[in-house]
């Protein structure tokens, strides 16, 4: 499983609204956490909102939050919402495979079975736990 760029900045802007849970986040100000355009930002919030693993708030103060608990929204849920054209060995069924291309399928097998595993609030908590034994060289984000 091949994780592309706009599924990386996925997964960060769904940790920070992890983080600044029950608080809505505006796509304004995560675009320039983020670095990156706001246009580019709502193309990827347009698919997670249509998986449902976001949704808006409106408002003043409004903007985005988790559309569900952070316990049961795992990494490849949102790699599977982003990369919905993303071919994988499986696809190739039926035709003829090198050893490298099933190979592939095996691992790509393991990573997406391990990222299912994975909640955003293992991450939150796991980040918040090494935030406290590292206080000294934590930098605000």
């Amino acid at each position: 499983m091949t994780i592309s760029s706009r599924a990386h900045y996925a997964i960060k802007a769904m940790l920070n609204l992890a983080f600044q849970m029950p608080n809505p986040v505006s796509l304004t100000s995560l675009a320039k956490k983020l670095d990156i355009s706001l246009s580019y930002l709502e193309q990827i919030f347009a698919l997670l909102r249509k998986n449902n693993l976001v949704k808006g708030v409106r408002g003043p103060g409004g903007g985005y939050v988790l559309g569900k608990p952070s316990e049961i929204i795992s990494i490849a849920e949102i790699v599977s919402a982003i990369d919905i054209n993303r071919k994988t060995a499986a696809d190739f069924k039926g035709q003829p495979q090198s050893a490298t291309l099933f190979a592939w399928g095996v691992l790509e097998s393991k990573v997406s079975t391990n990222l299912d595993g994975i909640t955003l609030a293992a991450i939150h908590e796991e980040t918040v736990e090494r935030m406290n034994m590292n206080e000294s060289n934590i930098v605000a984000a």
